[in-house]
């Protein structure tokens, strides 16, 4: 029983110990698994840096090599290798250079060990090799060692020239630094004294696992407690914190947009509130003078014999007016009336006549269906189509046309011009105090008071065209 005691005592405490271990200490034991199973291949470190010297493997190598030669010197050997005549550059730097060109002017043979003692790479770019072999395509077999490792021809993955091919940049950096260890192409690259030992994904993913080992590629602007190479080492964190943490700072960012919607709506309300009691008030104020204007033509009316000629057409006109300012306030009153219920109507024995009589002041085709009596509000019905023809003749395109024709009880009127305006733009002119050349309120009070009448309005489009329905028949016009 003792031993069982001891036992299980044992295990804790290991158990505790894992948990307590630190970053390096869980790498040494990820590395200690690592090295105790077969690796993908195995490479001596040596013997790879003499069988492929650096300038073999950087990338730069393939750039044309200006920083490293006098230019003019440069650009003298680069005309005399096209024409194969002097004279030619003396300067120490381009010794090896030269030597090379005058060996292809020459078509003479240049022993392998000179590419090595040249420094492998041409003052153009790329390898002296390549160079030398498309004038002598039979030595590449004594030459493909000599060749930059992207003008070899491409290796199968599994073989170190493969391999070397495929990695990036960065990649050759650490490679050629001899780094402890170092990620490529899903490959761990592992260095164990002299030599580099190769795992796969599944082998080096179930040590990590194991030992609860993360690790990203590493990045230049982001901060590392560890890094190997270009691999940036973490320990795995198992606690869900991080994702309790994003979940709240997500609520609390939907909560916020939600809060900041409610709050823009409520003082778009209360700015829809403020403008509207404006209304009411200045409709209430402008009753008052209306009233007096009224007595004072009926004022006028009683002494109209006593008037003179001339002043005939003057009373007409202010009567005609005052007329319409006592019918405008009336009007108004029904729309800003806070219940919104529909308006009342008026019989018309002839909607054609009445539109005709309408449309006179404008230059309007007039497209109507066979005559008939209507009920409908003939005051807001005629502002708001005097609203369209306006609008049309103001901001559209000539010419411009209404249309009348009834269905199922319903009165429909067009109005439509040559312009752009379509379905799409409804949304954005419909917003009451939001002018758009002119449109706005205009078109909000129209659709507001269509509306009340028990019909509805839209926009299609181009050509542009506002349609009204309305109901038109005496037991569904009326509120």
């Amino acid at each position: 029983m003792k031993k069982y005691v001891l036992l299980f005592s044992l295990l804790l405490t290991g158990a505790g110990t894992v948990q307590a271990e630190n970053l390096p200490e869980r790498l040494n034991a990820v590395r200690s698994e690592l090295l105790a199973s077969e690796p993908l291949a195995t490479y001596d470190f040596r013997q790879l840096q003499s069988q492929f010297p650096t300038p073999l493997l950087v990338p730069s190598s393939l750039l044309p090599q200006s920083s490293v030669y006098p230019l003019k010197s440069i650009q003298r050997l680069y005309k005399n290798a096209i024409t194969c005549k002097g004279p030619w550059p003396v300067s120490p730097l381009l010794t090896q250079p030269l030597v090379f060109t005058r060996a292809l002017c020459n078509n003479s043979v240049l022993p392998i060990g000179w590419f090595a003692r040249a420094g492998y790479i041409h003052p153009g770019g790329g390898s002296y090799a390549l160079r030398y072999l498309e004038q002598h395509p039979g030595m590449l077999e004594k030459l493909e060692g000599y060749q930059h490792i992207q003008e070899r021809e491409l290796a199968p993955t599994n073989t170190i020239l493969g391999r070397l091919q495929r990695m990036s940049h960065e990649e050759i950096q650490v490679f050629i630094l001899g780094a402890e260890a170092f990620i490529s192409n899903g490959e761990l690259w592992i260095r164990n004294g002299n030599e580099y030992l190769i795992y796969g994904q599944p082998t080096w993913s179930l040590a990590l696992k194991e030992f609860d080992v993360n690790f990203t590629r590493l990045n230049q602007t982001n901060f590392c407690v560890l890094k190997s190479g270009n691999i940036c080492w973490e320990e795995e964190d198992k606690s869900h914190l991080t994702l309790y943490l994003l979940v709240g700072l997500l609520v609390v960012n939907i909560g916020l947009l939600f809060g900041w919607a409610f709050y823009r709506w409520r003082i778009r309300r209360r700015a829809m509130q403020e403008r509207m009691l404006v209304l009411q008030i200045l409709t209430h104020e402008l009753r008052t003078p209306i009233a007096s204007l009224a007595m004072t033509v009926e004022g006028f009316r009683r002494h109209f014999d006593a008037l003179p000629e001339s002043l005939y057409d003057e009373f007409r006109r202010l009567t005609e007016d005052s007329r319409r300012l006592r019918q405008l306030a009336e009007a108004s009153k029904d729309y800003l009336q806070a219940n919104q219920q529909e308006l009342s109507v008026q019989h018309v024995d002839s909607f054609n006549e009445w539109v005709e009589y309408l449309t006179e002041p404008y230059e309007v085709e007039l497209e109507l269906a066979e005559d008939r009596p209507v009920d409908v509000n003939i005051y807001w019905l005629g502002t708001c189509i005097d609203n369209l023809l306006s609008n049309a003749h103001k901001y559209g395109v000539k010419p411009v046309k209404l249309t009348s024709s009834f269905k199922d009880g319903k009165l429909i009127v067009s109005v439509s011009d040559n312009g752009q305006l379509g379905t799409k733009d409804w949304a954005r002119l419909r917003k009451p105090f939001v002018s758009e050349k002119g449109l706005g309120l205009g078109l909000t009070i129209v659709e507001s008071m269509i509306r009340r009448m028990g019909g509805r309005m839209k926009l299609i489009g181009p050509p542009t065209t506002f349609i009204l329905e309305i109901p038109c028949e005496s037991d569904s016009a009326s509120g």
